[in-house]
């Protein structure tokens, strides 16, 4: 169950936190790229969000498997809480988001990534005019 306390740290401890966590996911060969994102990034924060891309060789099953081992290993590792999402099969506001606004912590292919970026950003925003449309016509919002 994931902890409600909030944690603070100061931003050296937080860097010392991340080394830790780029360490053993370098040891994760499957893992191609990496971000930090949420409120582990801003202040205080109850928990560590990381969004990873896996080599498409595996499927939702073996990368869903591979979210919970790595959130049990940083977890004992770092003695905080963990949520690792896998970007191959997430949402793609979430892959936006994650682009937009996540700090990249590893990378082992840059082309792969920049790639998996632009088509993520081309893909949300020819959505998001849909969306908007929807949201105005079907609902009455402006957003």
């Amino acid at each position: 169950m994931q902890s409600l306390k909030k944690h603070k740290i100061s931003d050296s401890e937080k860097e010392k936190i991340l080394e830790k966590i780029i360490d053993n996911l370098k040891d994760e060969d499957s893992i191609i790229f990496a971000y930090s994102h949420g409120s582990f990034l801003e202040g205080s924060f109850r928990d560590i969000d990381l969004a990873i891309y896996v080599q498409t060789t595996l499927n939702k099953k073996e990368a869903l498997k591979l979210e919970l081992k790595l959130e049990r290993e940083l977890e004992e590792k770092i003695k905080l809480p963990i949520d690792v999402r896998i970007l191959n099969y997430s949402p793609l506001s979430f892959r936006y988001n994650i682009i937009k606004d996540g700090n990249l912590i590893l990378s082992r292919n840059e082309n792969l990534r920049c790639d998996f970026a632009s088509l993520s950003i081309r893909e949300y925003l020819d959505f998001n005019f849909y969306r908007k449309r929807y949201m105005k016509e079907v609902l009455g919002l402006e957003v």
